[in-house]
């Protein structure tokens, strides 16, 4: 059957809806019920705005599909009914991926999943475990892409179990798909405060990692589950994973991430009220920025061991301390910073300064209004 809707129309917007008409009707004259009913499906969707005169006339063939987009999508589709008649599995199952990635490509992943659906379908009809294998996957990546967190998941899920039911291995790109999955699914559910949820998918996607013998994988889901571990308040459980997650820094010889390591291990112990363990990691943390040349945590672990060794008396420590910090911030050219390290430092000098002056105060007059009037300094006095 001959074109005949390019000389139907007088704009590009009236040739592209002939071209559809034409695609669409050639499937019917073909025979291919099924096709045409697709067809005129996506078509009428890939109707956009325009088409309903809610844009300006030069735009208004935008939503329109290209007459060589209807005559791919009519080939794929006419090809996949015929197979299908033909019990011919292969072709069909390659006919609906294939106008599945068109869709993908098109960013248009709804129509997109229904294809991919389509194609699991026949998978499954014809027991071919490796092609139900990739259709899931796909539709896992697709489900991924609309934020169907909990649907890409059964789908990964289901593609990993189809692989090892065929005896092969997962490759490394699926596997760190179904690792973000878990993790995103994880952090949601932390966000709701549904901690214990978030700790099992977070549990999931560290033996998904170790599975996979990915060392920063499982490094990143032990400092996670710790963190989860905290915000419910079991610092023990939080504890052991954070000395998990130093291990594995270690073995890397990832100093970055130690770091980190560290800083979460001293949090975890001065929640427990281990106040020695908890300054050894922050002094740890510290000469681990050291080596990395990270100032801002240079300076975020001298503020906490000032604080920690304020509130334990050491005031000696804490000026030493709070000082470091002063001065990281003032180099770090940080306002903000540097007048919370000048009252932290103040404080700490004047908690020092408390003895000396309270000796002075009871036992040498001369030398307190000396000081008042004078500024001497009290130390003069002792």
């Amino acid at each position: 059957m001959a074109k005949a809707g390019g000389e139907m129309g007088i704009s590009g917007e009236s040739e592209s809806i002939a071209d559809k008409y034409f695609v669409c009707t050639e499937c019917l004259v073909e025979g291919n019920v099924q096709s045409f009913v697709d067809l005129f499906y996506l078509t009428h969707a890939l109707d956009g705005p325009g088409a309903n005169g809610n844009q300006d006339d030069d735009d208004n063939s935008v939503g329109l599909a290209s007459y060589e987009t209807l005559q791919f999508l009519k080939a794929r589709l006419t090809e996949a009914e015929v197979a299908n008649r033909h019990a011919q599995h292969d072709t069909v199952f390659s006919s609906y991926m294939e106008v599945a990635k068109h869709y993908q490509g098109q960013q248009d992943y709804k129509t997109a999943i229904y294809f991919l659906t389509k194609a699991l379908d026949v998978a499954r009809l014809s027991h071919d475990v490796v092609r139900e294998a990739e259709a899931n996957q796909s539709l896992g990546l697709a489900q991924e892409k609309m934020g169907s967190i909990r649907a890409a998941i059964e789908y990964h899920e289901t593609h990993r179990d189809l692989l090892l039911q065929a005896g092969l291995e997962l490759p490394p790109d699926s596997g760190r798909h179904l690792i973000g999955a878990y993790k995103a699914n994880a952090e949601e559910l932390q966000r709701q405060g549904d901690y214990a949820a978030a700790i099992a998918f977070y549990d999931k996607s560290l033996k998904a990692a170790s599975s996979l013998r990915d060392s920063a994988g499982e490094g990143l889901a032990y400092q996670q589950l710790g963190n989860a571990y905290q915000l419910q308040e079991n610092f023990t459980k939080a504890a052991e994973c954070f000395h998990k997650f130093l291990s594995i820094c270690q073995e890397t010889d990832d100093k970055i991430a130690e770091g980190a390591a560290c800083s979460s291990l001293a949090s975890a112990y001065e929640a427990m009220g281990d106040r020695a363990s908890s300054i050894k990691y922050l002094e740890a943390f510290y000469e681990v920025a050291l080596t990395t040349g990270e100032l801002s945590a240079q300076r975020e672990a001298c503020g906490r061991l000032g604080i920690i060794f304020n509130s334990a008396g050491d005031f000696a420590s804490s000026v030493h301390y709070f000082s470091k910090s002063f001065e990281i911030s003032r180099s770090l050219g940080d306002q903000k910073a540097v007048d919370v390290a000048r009252v932290n430092l103040g404080v700490a000098k004047g908690c020092a300064k408390k003895g000396v002056y309270m000796k002075v105060v009871n036992n040498n007059l001369e030398a307190l209004l000396s000081w008042k009037n004078r500024r001497t300094p009290l130390d003069d006095a002792r």
